[in-house]
């Protein structure tokens, strides 16, 4: 009989957390919890001053599926050395496949129940992939791309990937959460409802400063124009490249029962002053061009 195992990652609220787990628990053999009590160093070697975790194994004993929870404590400098050592313990417990949910990652069941009897029906790619749709402030909005294989507008992408094959020895996390073999990934049916902002104005600021793309955007100035001066009506809030993600737009799908009653986050709402507009105004007017003529670079070479 296969055996399916869910890796996350521990680092912020437990809440969320808890609520992944009771959405999925209940369809695989393993819950790894991977938790360190320190930022990965690698993105942001500042983070490890601003931030450490007080959480531990005892905090989850009334969470469900505890007898399918594997609690595992370390330090890691990267998000890749920490979801190896999670695919190292898949391995050695005898784990065909290993899902990779995030505790912000959330199924209505039909979709999980799909994506696992997909990878039955094709079992030996190292790799599966699904599409989502992310999440903006609350459940109530997701975030519209500019361009996703060629539907402007799009509310549903592709995720980095659903699940890894634990059975092929040589398949690795190599880059944050993508392995050494995308180029051979299977594409799976189902929808993957990613939470990844529904987040407080200081859990947004924390993951901005610890997470794994730290080093790639101006975090406190998107923090300020983007996140804090959030409207409705805002546009290019992408956090690396702003005009990749045009704005949000209301969500019109279903929620999985574990969502149906989740409060609102605390976010509060800033006016920007007439510098910062002109500032965050010219850093728009740059991602649009820069997005336009990588556009035009790829026409010319194909």
């Amino acid at each position: 009989m296969i055996k399916f195992s869910i890796h996350t990652l521990v680092f912020y609220s437990l809440d969320m957390l808890k609520l992944m787990v009771a959405n999925t628990g209940q369809y695989v053999d393993k819950i790894y919890l991977s938790h360190s009590k320190m930022p990965w160093s690698v993105y942001n070697k500042n983070a490890a001053k601003l931030y450490c975790t007080s959480i531990d194994s005892s905090l989850i004993d009334d969470f469900p599926f505890k007898d399918k929870i594997v609690w595992l404590e370390g330090n890691w400098s990267s998000e890749e050395d920490q979801r190896n050592h999670s695919l190292e313990r898949a391995r050695s417990d005898g784990m065909d496949y290993m899902i990779i949910q995030d505790a912000d990652e959330f199924y209505q069941p039909e979709e999980f129940i799909k994506n696992l009897k997909a990878i039955e029906a094709n079992p030996n790619y190292p790799v599966y992939r699904c599409s989502w749709s992310v999440f903006w402030k609350s459940v109530d909005y997701v975030i519209q791309v500019r361009d996703h294989q060629g539907k402007k507008g799009a509310v549903i992408t592709t995720c980095p990937n659903f699940a890894v094959n634990t059975r092929i020895n040589d398949v690795k996390f190599i880059n944050r959460r993508l392995i050494n073999r995308m180029k051979d990934a299977y594409m799976l049916p189902g929808l993957c409802l990613h939470l990844a902002w529904v987040l407080s104005d200081d859990e947004v600021l924390q993951k901005i400063q610890t997470w794994g793309h730290s080093n790639q955007f101006d975090y406190l100035k998107w923090y300020r124009q983007k996140w804090l001066a959030w409207t409705p009506q805002s546009k290019y809030i992408g956090h690396i490249t702003r005009a990749n993600y045009l704005g949000a737009v209301p969500f019109a799908g279903d929620l999985p029962k574990e969502l149906k009653s989740l409060p609102y986050k605390n976010q509060s709402l800033i006016e920007l002053g007439l510098i910062e507009k002109l500032d965050s105004w010219l850093l728009d007017i740059f991602s649009i061009m820069h997005v336009k003529f990588r556009v035009l670079i790829r026409k010319i070479i194909i």
